[in-house]
C-alpha cells in the first residue's frame, strides 16, 4: 500500500446538519458532491456522506450568544468515486478546523479546512490504495426549525440555562447564572458590597457578615457574640470606660479608679475576712485574720498535706506522707518546737508528742464529744498508714480538782480514746493509754484559755 498525492481542483457543494449535545460539543451529519480535475489522471466525481463531532473552542457554544466561534471537528466518511468510467467506494477518517462568523439572527458564515483519508478497494483502473485530500470550504450555516427557547431572556437557551429564572436585564455568565465578580456567592445584582475580598464570609446582601449585629464584621470582631444593643469599640468588644473588666453596659460603678478590684457589677468588691481576696473570688471567706492565703482566698498549705500552714505543726512534711490532724507524720517529719522545747541540729522538736487538738470530752466525763470522734477517725487512718509504729495515748487535765481525781479522770479519758480507735481497726497492742492528770501543764491554769489548753490528749510515738 502506498500514499499518493496530487493537486485536484474543482467545485464542491454540500449540506450539513448539526445539533448541540452540550454547550461545547455538536453532532454533525453531512453530505457533499465534488467534480474535480487532477493534474495527472483526468477528471473524477465524488459523493460523500459523513458523521462527526464539532468541538467549539474558547467560550462555550450558544447559537444565540456569540458572534465568532472557532472549532475543530473529526469523524468518518463514506464516499463513491467515479473515475475513468468506473465507480468504486472509499471510506476513512477526516479532521477539520474552522470558524463561524455571525451574519444575522439565523445565518452564520462558515469557513473550514479539512483533511480526509480514503481507503479505496481495487476496481479496474483504481488499484487498492490509500489516498488523502486537503479541502477548503466556504459556506453559509442557516438555523432551521424552532429557535431555542429563552424564557428569561438572558441570551442563554433554556436547555443550557442553569439559572432559568434570572430577572430581566441581569448580566449572566455563559451558563445563564447571574455574574458574581467578587466570588462571594451573592449575585452582583443583589450584592451591596461588590468588592468584598476573596474568602470573606458575607451575609445575604453580599456585605461582610456581622452575626451579633454590632456593626463590626465578623472577620474584625474579637467579641463576635456581643449581646444586642451593647455599645462596642472598633474591635467589636463591649466598651469598658474605666478599664475594670466590666463592660459599661453592666457596670454599676462606671468610674471606678484604675487598679480597683471590682465585683461582677463593676463596683469595688467586698472582702469580709480582710485577706485581700474579694468575696466573689474567695473560696474560704471566713479565714482568720492575719492568715496567709492563696489566690483563691484559702489558707496556704506549703507542704500539700491538707493541713493549712497556720494549723500545721510540721509545715515541711515529705510529699505523700499520711499526717495527723496537726499536720505531722508519725515518722520522718519535723515538728516546729513550742517555746522552751529542746531541738535537734535541724531545729526540729526532739519530743515526739503530738497534741490531738480538738479531742475533747463532755464536762467532767470520759465521754467523747462528736467533733472529737471525727478527729479520731483521722487519727485512726494515720495509724493504719504506719502499721509498725506503737504509741502512748496520754490524758491531761487542768488543775481544778484534787490531784487524785484529775489523775483518775485523765486515765479514763486515755482509755476512752484507745477504745474508740480499737473500734476503728487499730490493734490494742499498738496503743498504751497513760494518765498524767494535772502534772504536765503546757499553759497557765490561772486563765480559762490556759486551762482549756491544758485539758488535752497527746499521742506520743514510741521508738
Amino acid at each position: 500500500m502506498s500514499d499518493k498525492s496530487d493537486l485536484d481542483t474543482g467545485l464542491t457543494a454540500g449540506l450539513l446538519a448539526t445539533r448541540p449535545l452540550t454547550n461545547r460539543l455538536v453532532l454533525e451529519l453531512g453530505g457533499d458532491y465534488s467534480n474535480l480535475e487532477t493534474t495527472n489522471a483526468g477528471d473524477y466525481e465524488r459523493i460523500s456522506g459523513r458523521v462527526g463531532l464539532e468541538a467549539f473552542l474558547g467560550k462555550p457554544f450558544h447559537p444565540s450568544s456569540w458572534d465568532f466561534q472557532p472549532y475543530v471537528a473529526a469523524g468518518a466518511h463514506f464516499s463513491t468515486v467515479d473515475f475513468l468510467g468506473e465507480s468504486t467506494g472509499a471510506w476513512g477518517p477526516y479532521g477539520s478546523v474552522g470558524f463561524l462568523q455571525r451574519l444575522g439572527d439565523l445565518t452564520m458564515l462558515k469557513l473550514e479546512a479539512r483533511y480526509q483519508q480514503d481507503e479505496v478497494q481495487e476496481q479496474g483502473n483504481l488499484p487498492e490504495e490509500s489516498y488523502y485530500t486537503w479541502q477548503a470550504f466556504a459556506g453559509l450555516r442557516i438555523a432551521l426549525g424552532k429557535k431555542p427557547g429563552d424564557e428569561d431572556g438572558d441570551g442563554v437557551p433554556d436547555h443550557l440555562d442553569k439559572c432559568p429564572g434570572t430577572p430581566k436585564g441581569v448580566a449572566v455568565y455563559s451558563d445563564g447564572c447571574p455574574t458574581d465578580l467578587d466570588g462571594d456567592g451573592v449575585p452582583d445584582y443583589l450584592d451591596k458590597c461588590p468588592g468584598t475580598p476573596k474568602g470573606t464570609v458575607v451575609g445575604p446582601d453580599g456585605c461582610p457578615a456581622d452575626s451579633d449585629g454590632d456593626g463590626v464584621p465578623n472577620e474584625l470582631d474579637k467579641c463576635p457574640n456581643t449581646p444586642r444593643g451593647v455599645q462596642v469599640g472598633p474591635d467589636g468588644c463591649p466598651i469598658d470606660s474605666d478599664g475594670d473588666g466590666i463592660p459599661d453596659a453592666y457596670d454599676k460603678c462606671p468610674n471606678t479608679p484604675k487598679g480597683t478590684v471590682v465585683g461582677p457589677d463593676g463596683c469595688p468588691a467586698a472582702d469580709a475576712d480582710g485577706d485581700g481576696i474579694p468575696d466573689f473570688m474567695d473560696k474560704c471567706p471566713e479565714t482568720p485574720k492575719g492568715v496567709a492565703v492563696g489566690p483563691d482566698g484559702c489558707p496556704l498549705d506549703s507542704d500539700g498535706d491538707g493541713i493549712p500552714d497556720y494549723l500545721d505543726e510540721c509545715p515541711r512534711t515529705p510529699p505523700g506522707a499520711k499526717v495527723l490532724p496537726n499536720g505531722c507524720a508519725l515518722t520522718g517529719d519535723c515538728r516546729t518546737p513550742r517555746p522552751g522545747e529542746a531541738v535537734d541540729a535541724n531545729g526540729c522538736a526532739l519530743d515526739k508528742n503530738f497534741i490531738l487538738r480538738g479531742v475533747k470530752f463532755e464536762f467532767d466525763s470520759d465521754r467523747l464529744t462528736e467533733p472529737a470522734k471525727l478527729i479520731l477517725n483521722e487519727v485512726g487512718e494515720t495509724l493504719k498508714a504506719y502499721p509498725t509504729i506503737k504509741v502512748d495515748l496520754e490524758g491531761h487535765t487542768d488543775a481544778i480538782g484534787s490531784d487524785a481525781y484529775n489523775l483518775g479522770l485523765s486515765e479514763r479519758r486515755a482509755n476512752a480514746v484507745k477504745t474508740y480507735l480499737m473500734g476503728r481497726g487499730i490493734p490494742t497492742g499498738r496503743m498504751n493509754p497513760v494518765g498524767y492528770g494535772e502534772t504536765r501543764p503546757i499553759d497557765s491554769n490561772d486563765t480559762e484559755e490556759g486551762r482549756e489548753n491544758n485539758r488535752r490528749v497527746e499521742l506520743k510515738v514510741l521508738e
